[in-house]
């Protein structure tokens, strides 16, 4: 386990080296890493052992040892509370649609709708749908269309021969939109798959009175 390892370097021959370590920052290593396995484990007996390792080895060099549990309840709670406010963004009512400003793509035959999905920590607005034109063309259209009032970035990627198109379009006022151009095709395709997204505002979490 890794803290039993923390544990045997102190013990053989690094005890010099930690003792002049400052005893907080000897403290929050062994939080980190006790957080670390929490995490990458279920809370389970294995886990109490190696927080209760690391809070003897802390006691050892004079260290009170945090409340590893208290601390990732609190991390818990914070994360649920991100995970209720984009939820409640997802499902909020009004138009799904684009920034107006949005490029038009060319030849694009629209799968359905937009849709509003969260994707990672954030809820995009994502139009998918199809384009006879290839990825590059798609990209340089993109870029033709953005004028002055945009900035832009672009990237090009090839994998077995399937080619991937990023454009990455940002106004410069203001609050800041994005939208996102993914076009991609496989060589043995005749048609270019594309998805245009753009990321909602980050929602506010509410704090309990």
């Amino acid at each position: 386990m890794i803290v039993v390892l923390s544990l045997s370097c102190y013990h053989t021959g690094y005890s010099g080296i930690l003792i002049g370590m400052n005893l907080r920052l000897v403290a929050f290593v062994f939080f980190v890493v006790a957080s670390l396995l929490v995490r990458a484990e279920d809370p389970d007996k294995d886990v109490d052992d190696a927080i209760n390792e690391a809070a003897n080895a802390a006691k050892k060099i004079g260290v009170k040892m945090p409340d590893v549990k208290k601390q990732l309840e609190e991390v818990d709670q914070e994360e649920a509370k991100e995970k209720a406010a984009l939820q409640k963004q997802l499902e909020a009512p009004g138009p799904v649609k684009l920034p107006d400003w949005t490029p038009k793509v060319p030849q694009f035959k629209a799968d359905g709708p937009a849709v509003k999905k969260i994707v990672d920590d954030e809820v995009d607005i994502l139009q998918t749908g199809t384009s006879p034109l290839t990825p590059a063309e798609l990209g340089d259209s993109w870029e033709a269309a953005k004028g002055d009032k945009l900035n832009s970035s672009r990237s090009n990627n090839s994998i077995n021969d399937t080619k991937t198109v990023f454009i990455y379009l940002y106004t410069r006022s203001e609050p800041q939109e994005k939208v996102v151009l993914e076009a991609t095709r496989a060589p043995e395709e005749k048609i270019t798959h594309v998805k245009i997204s753009s990321p909602l505002p980050k929602p506010e979490v509410e704090e309990e009175n």
